[in-house]
């Protein structure tokens, strides 16, 4: 006897054929429509506009933007293994946009063109980094400029009372604006001109410096004269000639020579030589009296001149008959 399903058997069976049929029609479709994009995908050409494209496919299934002139539309031009299985782009055929052109069908490159687009982004930012590094220079430069010129106006309104004859102050200040402005032809003028003046300026006081202080050693060379005198007036020699000496000042001398041996000896200028300080010859006018022969005891005796600015440091008789003898002044 075969059994008779009971109505709750039924009405399962029936929701399970309908599934089915639902299922079928589903899968139907989902071929047709894809049917339909594949006819369409191969009349869309390189060069076709994105406007007649989505005209033609609708919206694409998935949209991979790379950049605001490129972009990746994928259409399914694949079925899936199953109806509710979503869609991939390994399932899909790309088309390739840009600027808003078909530039390729089949074949994804996004991923060459995200390389690019990554590159280009890469050097959108170092050219921005180097743009702002350009700006902020630019602004340094333009804050320094101003500085310069700032401190150009406090340097001239600085310099401009001083008098000429402070050329060390005027020199100092210059030398500053040259080294704000090279180029300037009147601070390359005025340094020129206060290096030159200081020069003459440290000369003059050199020479004032040496003259105070041969002065001041004048001064006491004359004052030291009586002592020295007392000294130099003593006869002193060898044995054979004895000399004497008395400064007179200004540059003249009184000598004597005696003969102290029993021999005759004989005085002359030639016999006479005066050093300065420096152990320097000094040239002088020596009395006609000093060229004389002396018998034993007799003394020969007269007047050298020399400038009165030297002061001597030795005066030294000597010939072949005397020998040497001096008389030192220090």
């Amino acid at each position: 006897m075969i059994p008779v399903p009971r109505k709750k058997e039924i009405g399962a069976m029936r929701i399970g054929v309908v599934v089915f049929i639902a299922a079928l029609t589903l899968t139907a479709c989902v071929h047709l429509d894809i049917n339909k994009t594949i006819s369409a995908l191969n009349r869309i050409q390189p060069g076709d506009s994105q406007e007649a494209v989505f005209e033609s496919l609708g919206p694409p299934d998935i949209r991979n933007d790379i950049s605001d002139q490129r972009f990746v539309a994928f259409y399914q031009t694949k079925a899936g293994d199953g109806s509710g299985e979503p869609v991939t782009a390994e399932l899909c055929t790309p088309i390739a946009f840009e600027n808003g052109t078909v530039v390729a069908v089949g074949g994804d490159i996004a991923e060459r063109w995200t390389r690019e687009e990554n590159e280009r982004l890469r050097q959108a930012a170092i050219a921005e980094n180097e743009r702002q590094q350009a700006e902020m220079a630019e602004a340094a430069a333009r804050r320094a400029k101003a500085a310069r010129r700032e401190k150009i106006e406090a340097l001239e309104n600085e310099v401009k009372p001083v008098p000429a004859s402070n050329a060390a102050l005027n020199l100092k200040l210059y030398r500053q604006l040259l080294a704000l402005d090279p180029d300037n032809s009147r601070y390359q003028k005025k340094v020129a001109l206060y290096e030159e003046r200081l020069t003459q300026q440290k000369k003059a006081q050199q020479e004032r410096a040496i003259r105070s202080a041969n002065a001041k050693r004048r001064q006491a060379w004359e004052q030291a004269r009586e002592g020295r005198n007392a000294r130099l007036r003593q006869y002193t020699g060898n044995g054979i000639a004895e000399m004497a000496v008395h400064d007179m000042g200004n540059g003249m001398l009184y000598v004597w020579v005696k003969n102290v041996s029993r021999q005759i000896i004989t005085t002359h200028p030639d016999h006479f030589t005066l050093l300065d300080r420096d152990n320097n010859k000094v040239t002088g006018e020596f009395s006609e009296s000093l060229d004389s022969v002396l018998e034993p005891g007799s003394i020969s005796h007269g007047k050298i001149e020399y400038n009165r600015e030297i002061e001597p440091k030795e005066l030294i008789f000597q010939n072949r008959e005397s020998g040497r003898i001096s008389k030192s002044f220090q």
